[in-house]
């Protein structure tokens, strides 16, 4: 679950919201319950917007900036939800490989029946021709 964080209240240069913008950080709540970030310009500190979201000390965190502000979601909901996503890429490509697999097999055997259509029908057209047999609408076989 992604938490919400505060604007940074540390005293901070111009411009350095806008670079802090650009990247995602691993850091760790600290005793005071605030997300520190430490970055060239100085540590820039956090508070969770929403008290029920306040996750104890010490608990690591991956922070980054989404829409409007700045949010963090623990280490492990991260892995989780990477986990997640990797179940469902493998099972995405494996229904994908099996959908292939059974429009080949359609194909192929479309292609059978369409070819063995064609060779019966082209026999049927050369039967006449071949065994004297009178063509439609002539009484007789053409001279040769």
């Amino acid at each position: 679950m992604n938490r919400v964080l505060s604007l940074p209240h540390t005293p901070i240069f111009p411009g350095l919201l806008e670079e802090l913008r650009h990247g995602m950080y691993q850091t760790a709540v600290t005793d005071k319950g605030t997300v520190r970030l430490q970055h060239q310009f100085g540590p820039v500190e956090m508070r969770f917007a929403m008290q029920e979201q306040q996750l104890p000390p010490g608990t690591a965190v991956q922070v980054w900036w989404k829409g409007g502000g700045f949010v963090c979601a623990t280490l492990a909901e991260m892995a989780a939800d990477e986990e997640k996503r990797q179940h469902l890429a493998s099972l995405i490509a494996r229904v994908r490989s099996q959908f292939a697999a059974a429009r080949h097999g359609r194909t192929a055997e479309t292609t059978g029946v369409a070819k063995a259509m064609l060779h019966d029908g082209m026999e049927a057209s050369l039967e006449p021709a071949l065994c004297g047999a009178p063509y439609p609408g002539y009484p007789e076989a053409p001279p040769d």
